[in-house]
């Protein structure tokens, strides 16, 4: 009876938005892998700070797979643990508010709305 059993554990180099990137060691898959959960937990989270807002392009994770041969190379980036998903939302929440201010600045000064003669500055002066 053979008791080896090898480690499924993946390691992945995983950012949200324009955060940092992290390193994430994970065995599971699907919705019972840490980043899954992650993800739930920040749109989770924006959903109750921005309930009109829509936030996918911040919560989608971008995931590199990094093969256990080059681990030693990414052995620098911080952990992907509770204190790296706070430092995340922190992130989320100003990309949120700079989308929702540049859609305010968007509707507040339509196109249609600027001043025909203003083009035709340099032609005034």
């Amino acid at each position: 009876m053979n008791t080896h059993t090898e480690s499924l554990e993946k390691i992945y180099l995983v950012s949200f938005g324009n955060s940092g990137k992290y390193i994430l060691h994970d065995e599971a898959s699907g919705k019972d892998s840490r980043l899954t959960k992650v993800e739930a937990e920040l749109n989770s989270f924006l959903r109750k700070r921005f309930p009109d807002e829509s936030f996918a392009y911040f919560t989608t994770p971008r995931v590199d797979e990094i093969s256990n041969e080059d681990a030693t190379e990414y052995a620098s980036y911080p952990l992907l643990d509770s204190a790296a998903v706070d430092q995340i939302k922190d992130v989320l929440v100003k990309e949120v508010e700079d989308m929702e201010a540049t859609r305010r600045i968007n509707r507040d000064a339509p196109y249609s709305d600027v001043n025909p003669a203003a083009a035709d500055i340099p032609h005034i002066l």
